[in-house]
């Protein structure tokens, strides 16, 4: 009786891995990040990710195209300059820091992109998307202008920007 039972809870296995198969490819392909951000089917429990969108747009192998009134714009990235308004590598506290100091810039500058990156052990904040190093000084003297306490851990950085082109 046990020599029959194996073969056959196999061979069932086997066929119900291939109906799951066969649906899971009948279904709407998904990529990992709206996989993630798919409620959980028993716990409803969600992944938050909070990454650069070039990062999915890598991943999935789709182009950065914004469509507006105008026209359409594709963000292209090139070498630039940021402003980096913080730095931090202390564990309790450097997350929580970034992310307001990103919360107070956005509001006080809302047209501006604000990046928080975390490149172990450090958080950083960057801000704006500069073509020329004139450009972020001069946004460099307005942050400083706006939070005069940011003074001795602002300064230019060169790093890949992105930059709107039009189409």
């Amino acid at each position: 009786m046990k020599k029959t039972a194996l073969p056959l809870i196999i061979t069932l296995l086997l066929f119900v891995g291939i109906l799951s198969a066969q649906q899971n490819g009948e279904s709407k392909q998904q990529n990992i990040f709206e996989s993630l951000a798919t409620p959980d089917s028993i716990s409803k429990a969600t992944v938050k990710l909070h990454q650069d969108k070039r990062i999915e747009n890598l991943v999935v192998g789709r182009k950065n195209i914004t469509v507006t009134g105008s026209g359409s714009h594709e963000t292209r990235t090139v070498s630039g300059f940021r402003v980096q308004v913080f730095s931090s590598n202390t564990q309790r506290t450097a997350k929580n820091e970034a992310f307001r100091k990103e919360s107070q810039i956005k509001e006080e500058f809302p047209d501006l992109a604000v990046y928080v990156n975390y490149s172990s052990p450090f958080w950083k904040v960057r801000v704006g998307d500069f073509r020329t190093q004139a450009q972020a000084q001069a946004c460099r003297a307005e942050l400083i202008a706006a939070f005069p306490g940011i003074r001795s851990e602002t300064y230019i950085v060169k790093e890949q920007v992105n930059i709107s082109v039009s189409k």
